[in-house]
């Protein structure tokens, strides 16, 4: 797993992923961001860096992103400060696209819910 201000180290990525990165670079100031390439798939982890008094919660978003079949899911998760573990994670909203990844679309969908709007943008071919 690699930091976003450490992602020289990775040659490969491509040309749409570079791209967001840079653009998720807009949140670093609220959100660690880490990437990494499992499985056929790109993984780039936003962590919340303040958290919610009230609640006692922080929240964290998964972005996975396949370059075959083209398509990208966003996750967006809360826990509870005084548990430590991933397993203690409560999934809170889903978006899955398939037939895009373009990253402009998908920086659109996690700023949407990092402001707490909900629902995704499709391209105009969706779903084909």
């Amino acid at each position: 797993m690699y930091d976003i201000d450490h992602i020289a180290s990775l040659s490969d990525v491509p040309d749409n992923i570079s791209n967001l990165l840079t653009e998720l670079k807009e949140f670093k100031d609220s959100f660690k961001i880490e990437i990494e390439y499992c499985k056929g798939r790109y993984e780039i982890t936003l962590h919340e860096s303040n958290f919610n008094r009230e609640l006692n919660t922080t929240r964290c978003i998964l972005i996975q992103i396949s370059e075959n079949p083209c398509s990208y899911s966003i996750d967006l998760f809360t826990k509870l400060l005084q548990n430590s573990g991933n397993k203690d994670l409560k999934k809170i909203y889903e978006i899955e696209v398939e037939g895009e990844n373009d990253f402009r679309l998908i920086k659109q969908d996690v700023k949407h819910l990092i402001e707490g709007k909900k629902g995704a943008t499709h391209s105009s071919n969706y779903p084909l």
